[in-house]
Parts: C-alpha cells; structure tokens; sequence
C-alpha cells in the first residue's frame, strides 16, 4: 500500500478527485470524489458524490455516499443519501437523508429488470 494523498485545510479543488489509493481530505473540495479509501477530516467539506471502497467521515458532506464501509464520527455531518455494505455511526455525528444497503439496491434494480423481462415477454405473446 502506497503512500495517502493529503490534501490539507487550505488546499481547494474546484473539479473532481480521482485516485485508486488513498485520500486524506482536511480541505474542501467541490467536486465528486472517487477512491479506494478516503478519510474526510475534521476541517473538511465536499460538495459532491463520493465513491469509494472504505469511507470515514469527520467533517462535513453535502452530496452521495457509496461505499462498502461508510464511519460517521461524531463530528461528522451529512446531507444527502448513503448507500453501504457496513455502516458505522457515533453518538453525536449528523445524518440529513437515507441510508440503504448495497445489497438491497442491487436486489432493486434485479427484480426492476425481472419485472421489465416479464412485461416485455407478455406484450410479445399477446402480439
């Protein structure tokens, strides 16, 4: 495992963050976010969609959460939704939006296909 990238509190990005390692964020960014892990510090704040195998969150998130493992500490605070495997949260940390399991969009979007197969396959016979 490499080295994390560390973007520190006065460091600003107007445009989206890609890396397939690890990103350390103190500062701000306006933006989607796509990584294997990242850590949103005390000091941050995304404005925008954030992907991402581990995510833990202490600073501030406006916008989508995906991730196999989301931590909320308790200084953490959201607005927008969080689609997870494995969801940690800690007394205190604020969550403005929905949470829902990987698994079960996925089991969702399966069935939404199977009904669709379903209709399609019955407009044919009766044609």
């Amino acid at each position: 495992m490499g080295v994390p990238s560390i973007l520190s509190t006065d460091f600003t990005v107007t445009g989206n963050v890609t890396s397939s390692g690890e990103v350390h964020l103190d500062g701000t960014v306006e933006g989607d976010i796509d990584a294997r892990v990242l850590t949103v510090g005390d000091s941050a704040l995304v404005r925008g969609n954030i992907s991402a195998e581990t995510v833990r969150v202490s600073g501030s998130v406006t916008g989508t959460i995906r991730a196999k493992e989301v931590i909320l500490t308790r200084t953490a605070r959201i607005t927008g939704d969080i689609h997870h495997d494995i969801l940690s949260m800690e007394a205190g940390a604020r969550l403005e939006g929905m949470c829902r399991r990987l698994a079960s969009l996925l089991e969702t979007k399966d069935s939404e296909e199977a009904a669709g197969r379903l209709l399609l396959t019955q407009q044919e016979t009766a044609a």
